[in-house]
């Protein structure tokens, strides 16, 4: 069920637990005897994910089952770099969303500052930052076998998941285009034919409070099943806000996905899935760091009366007069049949709707200043999406899988600002032609404040995306062992997409000149002035070729090449002489466009996948060299008061490293997993950058440097001790660290936005009652207290300042957790 957002008091929190535990306890005294049998893995996993685990009998190593190649296969049988986060771990750590899962993957990058934003990069790949309304991610989201268009569409909590899967290495030829860097498949708990329940609540400090519900059964025994699933979050933020005492940074979230199953025949299942789920929070400020230059926004303040607040990553401090809020709506419907043809394979249609709305308002200038109290840049997108695919039997020399897939995509970008009475002093004269000292008074002495005051500008630009593809992969075992295989793979995809944008005044009371207004058109960011209606066409063939070859039952070595492609996009303002920002010609001189030509990648990869000591040992290690040509970038060219940001293909980007994976169980009751991913990545060819605001020079090359958001070090140890106290009492402590080497966050690679390397670690402890039907667990997190940053702004030229985002301090808390 959907918990209100009104919810808020102590009392209505512990009457929604009290509520679903007391509805469990009902179900349980007529359906726990439906308990599913050992050998049910699918009805095993609804009754008790931490307990199924991905260990077999004895504590050894068990089957984890992937559909990395559009079947289920072992994982280990899969010659792809694979990650897998199970049901097991990510019930027992609460591991929810993609910033979550950063920790769970090697080489994995989240670009996170809002609901809106989120940027995934692999191995260097990927991570483009801001201003991406008119590219697509280099990293595919899947969710239950639905492409996911824009990846803010994912930026929410997920719940009642089975598996998260990570496949590194461009995966063009069945997950299609914009997989240049890999792709994530996300797969939830389907219906089962036997009742289970789970009921969940967690508190924590910095008023943290979550809820977790999913029930499941049969509705025509053995033809028809349902499964509903829902949660509610709440926290608090940890940004204290000097202006007001309250705190920004938290965070509201809540969800629901009803699915019916349906097996009429045999051989012929139908899946049907409705998901809605809404999150809102005050958008993560930067706070600023530090003053480079005090001559800009420093003095301007302190000349009228006020004082700039620096903070750092420990007390994180900032001084804000206006609320952040940022909500997003995603409403998703999917229908998935499959229809075994016997001796001549199987049929998947998966037909999918997904509507998504996001809202942002902003108090852009990040101080006590009313400069600019309403911000904000807000998207709706509609999806339609069609695949269908057939694939043969697997026991055959030949297996195969050739489909088609369409989909249509509608991107609308609502952007606008509105100034306000103090924006004079936040900016410095943007044209002292249009704006001159009147009556013995300044711009900075408010000689045109009651004029800017409300005036503002408004934008809107919609993208339409068509994209159609015929895909094919064949392997071939050419020996009658199956020991040896081939892997043959291709992809035709074809692209249509068109934009049209109209930046507009939308509030003028002061009578502003028409010169005026477009002096201050570049202070509208996403929402300046200009006109663009434009179109292209895109093509691209992808595709792979592989052998891999099992030693034995235990060692499998394999290698393969990949090509593939991301799509051609746009700029989102206008690069015409309709935009009067004086910064777009120095922006075309830097490679930007209207459009930027698509992403091709070449991928050669070698690798190891190991079981050892009866399977109580599993060692994969993979080695990767990606090459990535016509690169997308964000770069941004500060002129005057702002900063023109822009999208262009930066020449070339050269990934290669090693990724070492590793499963253990030692002991009986302990289980180890982890890895450590070292990643080279560097702009091959980058000679026409845009220079740090330090810089005087007008262009940088920063060929051979490493790339943003590219950590070189990737690792992550998790200990999870289990022990048996009684007959019906289970014990349990986890231990998990992980460390990321220093990395840049800005494509400029501006020295003031260097992260350093940081480790974080958790601990979590519990018990389970009642033959692990209840579980009690107490956790923190960054139990050290870390103080860090998850991303760095560098120096902004026009203020003077130097800002970041730290990261969460140490949290703490509860979970109960009841299942049947």
């Amino acid at each position: 069920m959907i918990f209100p957002s009104t919810i808020r008091s102590g009392k209505a929190k512990a009457g929604i637990f009290l509520l679903t535990a007391s509805l469990l306890s009902l179900a349980s005294g007529t359906a726990w005897a439906a308990t599913p049998a050992p050998e049910d893995a699918d009805a095993a996993i609804v009754a008790d994910p931490v307990a199924v685990d991905a260990a077999g009998p004895e504590g050894e190593l068990g089957d984890i089952t992937v559909v990395a190649r559009k079947r289920s296969e072992n994982v280990q049988t899969v010659p792809i770099a694979i990650t897998v986060i199970s049901s097991a771990e990510l019930t027992r750590q609460n591991l929810v969303n993609f910033t979550n899962f950063q920790v769970k993957f090697p080489a994995f990058s989240v670009y996170l500052t809002n609901p809106k934003q989120l940027n995934l990069g692999i191995r260097g790949i990927g991570n483009n930052g801001f201003n991406t309304d008119g590219i697509d991610g280099s990293v595919g989201i899947f969710v239950d076998g639905v492409y996911t268009g824009r990846q803010g569409m994912v930026s929410s909590d997920f719940n009642d998941i089975a598996d998260v899967e990570l496949l590194r290495g461009p995966q063009g030829t069945l997950f299609g285009k914009n997989t240049t860097a890999g792709a994530v498949i996300i797969n939830t708990l389907k219906p089962s034919f036997k009742f289970g329940a789970t009921a969940e609540a967690t508190v924590g400090n910095e008023g943290f409070y979550q809820f977790k519900g999913s029930v499941t059964g049969p509705l025509i025994d053995d033809k028809l099943a349902v499964r509903l699933s829902g949660f509610y979050s709440d926290k608090d933020g940890n940004y204290p806000n000097v202006y007001n005492g309250k705190k920004q940074n938290g965070r509201q979230g809540q969800g629901l996905r009803g699915q019916l199953l349906a097996t009429p025949t045999d051989n012929l299942s139908i899946r049907l899935i409705a998901t809605y789920g809404r999150q809102s929070f005050p958008s993560i400020s930067p706070v600023i760091l530090s003053i480079y230059n005090p001559a800009a926004l420093q003095k301007r303040m302190a000349d009228a009366g006020y004082t700039l607040l620096t903070s750092n990553a420990k007390d994180r401090k900032i001084n804000i007069d206006s609320p952040l809020t940022a909500q997003t709506d995603l409403f998703s419907t999917s229908g998935e049949i499959n229809l075994g043809l016997g001796s001549a394979g199987d049929l998947t249609s998966i037909t999918a709707y997904e509507r998504w709305s996001c809202f942002t308002n902003n108090d852009n200038d990040y101080t006590q200043l009313d400069a600019l109290s309403d911000y904000g840049s807000c998207n709706k997108e509609r999806q339609f999406s069609q695949e269908l695919r057939w694939s043969t039997p697997s026991d055959k020399p030949i297996v195969a899988t050739l489909g088609g897939f369409l989909s249509r995509q509608r991107l609308q970008v609502d952007s606008r600002v509105r100034f306000g009475s103090q924006y004079n002093i936040w900016a410095a004269n943007p044209s002292a032609a249009q704006f001159p000292t009147i009556g013995g008074k300044t711009w900075a002495q408010g000689a045109y404040a009651a004029a800017l005051t409300g005036a503002g500008f408004r934008s809107q630009a919609v993208f339409h995306t068509d994209t159609d593809a015929l895909f094919g992969n064949v392997t071939w075992h050419p020996d009658a062992d199956r020991r040896v295989a081939i892997d043959i793979g291709l992809r035709q995809t074809w692209e249509r997409r068109s934009q049209l944008y109209d930046g507009v005044v939308a509030s003028n009371p002061g009578n502003l000149t028409t010169a005026q207004l477009r002096a201050l058109s570049p202070s509208g960011a996403n929402a300046q002035l200009g006109h663009v209606d434009t179109s292209l066409k895109d093509s691209s063939l992808s595709g792979e070729l592989g052998v891999n070859f099992k030693v034995n039952s235990a060692l499998m070595v394999f290698g393969k090449y990949v090509r593939g492609n991301k799509s051609a996009g746009f700029n989102l303002l206008p690069y015409n002489s309709s935009n009067p920002d004086s910064g777009v010609a120095s922006a075309i001189a830097l490679g930007a466009g209207q459009t930027v030509k698509g992403e091709k990648a070449d991928d050669v990869e070698a690798g190891i996948k190991s079981e050892w000591f009866d399977r109580h040992l599993l060692i994969n290690v993979t080695a990767f060299l990606t090459k990535v040509q016509n690169y997308q970038a964000n770069q941004a060219v500060g002129v005057g008061n702002t900063a023109l940001k822009f999208l262009a293909n930066v020449g070339s980007l050269t990934s290669q490293g090693v990724e070492v994976e590793g499963e253990a169980w030692p002991l009986e009751g302990l289980h180890l997993k982890g890895f450590v991913a070292y990643n080279d990545a560097v702009y091959s060819s980058f000679r026409n950058s845009v220079c740090p605001g330090q810089s005087t020079a007008l262009t940088c090359d920063l060929t051979g440097r490493q790339v943003a958001w590219a950590p070189k070090w990737t690792t992550d140890l998790t200990a999870d001790y289990t022990h048996a106290i009684s007959s019906d009492v289970t014990g349990y402590a986890l231990v998990d660290i992980n460390w990321r080497s220093k990395q840049n966050t800005t494509i400029t690679l501006d020295p003031s936005a260097e992260i350093q390397g940081y480790a974080l670690t958790s601990f979590r402890a519990g018990v389970q009652l009642l033959d692990r039907k209840l579980d009690l667990q107490l956790w923190v997190e960054n139990a050290f207290n870390k103080s860090y940053y998850i991303n760095l702004l560098g120096y902004t030229k026009s203020t003077g300042i130097i800002q970041g985002y730290p990261g969460n301090p140490r949290t703490f808390g509860a979970t109960v957790r009841v299942t049947l």
